[in-house]
């Protein structure tokens, strides 16, 4: 019997999938690779939240977030952008945008530029322009190091 692939080589064939645009795929793979016993890591994790959240099932994506936590991982600012992202996909402003100041009020990562630009795309989007504005007046005033990144933009 062959050993099994790790998890980076597990991990580098979902996201090959993943930018093929193969949700379904990628998520069967991934079930696939949880029954056969293949090890996951907080990469993998994050990819499969966002095939979720790509296919308007970010319900999912809070689901395999809640693995996170089983498995002892930290989730990442790219697993927390996905799921904000997911949110302003699926329609959920209120709930994205919840989940950013939560984010910021629990300091449970620090948001980086794309996940700034996410909320503020998604706010805009939505036709929360005015929000927008605050939330960059917001970042302005607490001086925020991203701020100028964005504004140059």
């Amino acid at each position: 019997m062959r050993p099994q692939p790790s998890v980076v080589q597990f991990t580098k064939l979902l996201s090959i999938i993943v930018k093929m645009k193969q949700y379904r795929v990628a998520l069967n793979l991934f079930e696939e690779m949880c029954q056969s016993g293949a090890p996951v890591n907080e990469y993998t994790l994050t990819i499969v939240t966002n095939c979720y959240c790509l296919l308007n099932r970010v319900d999912f994506g809070f689901a395999i977030l809640g693995s996170f936590f089983k498995r002892g991982y930290e989730p990442n600012v790219t697993t927390f952008t996905t799921l904000i992202k997911g949110l302003f996909l699926d329609d959920k402003v209120i709930e994205a945008e919840k989940l950013f100041k939560k984010l910021l009020a629990l300091k449970l990562c620090e948001p980086n530029e794309v996940t700034i630009l996410t909320v503020i795309n998604g706010l805009c989007k939505a036709g929360h322009t005015l929000t927008a504005c605050d939330l960059l007046g917001l970042f302005e005033k607490t001086s925020f190091k991203l701020i100028s990144i964005l504004i140059t933009q």
